[in-house]
């Protein structure tokens, strides 16, 4: 088997050069429009944040036994609003959903679901942005279908069930006329799972408890607004 990865360490490097990139022309814009004393933080107590981050992974995977190489693609969408509680201090509720399907002599489908509150905080008072830190618990379910086809045979498992999942992510916002808010993150997700399986194979349907860990990269477009609105 040679796999074929995307290393994390690949991740933080690209992370650390927008970050670097983002505080450089906001060093630039603090000096040159801005006295120390006239630095007021957009992420200010009584505003809200509303908006939405998406994230996306794609690997390939040869294998030694077979021609055809396994392919998967993951897509995320997370659509989230809530306000700052204090200054820098944001209070919000989010909706998380991933779908990711493989192709090749594995294929398979995946989709999973995470709501829950989530809690961040902003480092700098820097008009220009910050860099912030966000946890995210809350409930998790996931479903995922697993078709193998060895020597002409099918043999297909279910899995589903419900769990609890943490997102925690670290990022920098970058804000555009006190309103608009572009951010990249880097993360990971931990989720603890009790998945019921099902099997063409077996006569009777499995429980077990599973741990997940993952890492993603993230970027997203937000809205600062003095009052929520729909």
């Amino acid at each position: 088997m040679k796999p074929r990865k995307v290393f994390t360490g690949t991740w933080i490097i690209f992370f650390v050069a927008v970050l670097s990139c983002f505080s450089g022309t906001a060093q630039m814009i603090s000096t040159d429009n801005l006295s120390q004393d006239s630095v007021l933080t957009p992420f200010r107590k009584g505003r809200w944040l509303s908006g939405l981050s998406g994230t996306f992974n794609s690997s390939t995977l040869d294998l030694d036994s077979s021609e055809n190489p396994v392919s998967t693609n993951s897509y995320g969408l997370e659509i989230f609003t809530g306000t700052f509680f204090k200054d820098r201090w944001f209070l919000g509720a989010n909706i998380f959903v991933n779908s990711s399907s493989g192709n090749g002599l594995i294929e398979k489908e995946s989709e999973s679901l995470l709501v829950g509150p989530s809690l961040s905080y902003y480092f700098l008072k820097e008009p220009y942005g910050s860099l912030y830190l966000s946890v995210l618990p809350g409930y998790f379910r996931i479903r995922e279908s697993v078709a193998v086809k060895p020597e002409g045979q099918f043999i297909q498992e279910l899995a589903e069930g419900p769990g609890f999942a943490t997102r925690m992510r670290l990022g920098f916002a970058y804000v555009i006329s006190d309103r608009i808010v572009l951010d990249v993150g880097l993360g990971t997700t931990l989720a603890w799972v009790d998945i019921d399986f099902t099997s063409t194979i077996e006569q009777s349907a499995r429980t077990e408890s599973i741990f997940s860990n993952s890492t993603f990269f993230s970027f997203g477009f937000n809205v600062l607004l003095d009052e929520f609105f729909f």
